[in-house]
């Protein structure tokens, strides 16, 4: 799995591991599916902070994840992205979407205000 999940609360945080693909985003999105079915509400930090690239699959993947989970009335929060993938979130004007975060703690701590 392209990915490794633990929790802090009723948080979910999903670290990315590495260059993230076609393949790994498929798995997130199942992943997501799968937790969404058992549990109406989730409320997820993505961490980002092993990851150098992303394709555009990846950024059309968490658009549709960002809205599924807002639907189920949850949220997804962003953190510790590297500044080219940071401005790549700016390019395409998915900075106005998605809520980016230095750290992992920083995220969590927007669940918990």
């Amino acid at each position: 799995m392209a990915f490794e999940e633990t929790m802090r609360g009723n948080v979910r945080i999903i670290k990315l591991n590495g260059q993230v693909t076609d393949r790994e985003m498929s798995e997130l999105t199942e992943y997501v599916t799968e937790v969404l079915a058992q549990n109406a509400e989730m409320q997820m930090v993505l961490d980002l902070g092993q990851v150098r690239w992303l394709n555009s699959m990846a950024f059309g993947v968490l658009t549709a994840l960002l809205q599924r989970l807002r639907k189920a009335e949850g949220d997804l929060k962003l953190a510790n992205a590297h500044d080219h993938v940071i401005s790549i979130f700016v390019q395409t004007q998915l900075i106005k979407i998605f809520d980016l975060y230095d750290s992992v703690d920083e995220a969590v701590a927007t669940f918990q205000e």
